[in-house]
């Protein structure tokens, strides 16, 4: 019967650091024995592998990727927006293994308060899913939610991918109740909630995963007229 030894994991060739820290944590998690001690070396090996994570995420964040919008319209009933995203070697690493990234796109609509400040008239999301299929070499572009009747796109290259998540055509819903707002703020996340299990834990430890765009705001048309 093998043991785990995280060690290993990380000797092995063509395993990044960031995953075999992952691997070990979903191993330990379904019961993979270690070495020596039962549940002291559990422990330990447990805390090993969300430092190493950790110390992964460090290194990691020298080499942060840019992600914000450049430009954002509503016209006609859609949203467009552009998007610069240049994605770091660990969310592309992340990608090609088959890693699902879900984005929430949310846009809501403000209007003056009477104490000087914006509130909310309304509030949008949608979620986009980006995806490799190693088997068909195939990159996709969905959204995720099941009663969905936005067909897939589907890519030959990540590049192509990429440059379709930036590029934002969402339609706002018949009867949004936003149409009168002084202003909008778009704002982009990447939901680390939405992870696979094994990910989550690490996700949550490691800010290269906090991937977010920020609030983009801009005058409604009548407003800066």
């Amino acid at each position: 019967m093998q043991c785990l030894n995280a060690f290993e994991l990380l000797a092995k060739p063509g395993i990044p650091l960031r995953f075999a820290a992952q691997r070990g944590m979903a191993a330990l998690r379904h019961g993979t024995p270690v070495h020596h001690g039962g549940r002291l070396s559990r422990s330990i090996s447990i805390l090993f592998l969300i430092a190493l994570a950790c110390a992964a995420g460090g290194c990691a964040r020298a080499q942060h990727g840019a992600f914000a919008v450049r430009s954002a319209t509503l016209d006609h009933g859609e949203l467009a927006a552009q998007l610069d995203w240049r994605p770091n070697a660990m969310l592309l690493d992340a990608l090609d293994h088959g890693i699902p990234l879900d984005f929430e796109i949310r846009l809501d609509a403000l209007a003056p308060a009477w104490w000087g400040g914006q509130h909310r008239l309304a509030r949008t999301r949608w979620h986009r899913e980006l995806r490799y299929f190693p088997l068909t070499r195939q990159y996709q572009l969905r959204d995720p939610d099941p009663a969905s009747r936005i067909e897939a796109r589907h890519f030959t290259s990540r590049a192509l991918l990429i440059a379709a998540i930036c590029d934002l055509h969402l339609d706002l819903p018949a009867t949004w109740p936003g149409a009168d707002a002084s202003r909008f703020g778009l704002r982009v996340d990447l939901q680390r909630e939405r992870l696979p299990g094994a990910l989550r834990l690490p996700a949550l430890l490691d800010a290269d995963w906090g991937l977010s765009t920020g609030n983009y705001a801009w005058p409604a048309p009548h407003a800066a007229g």
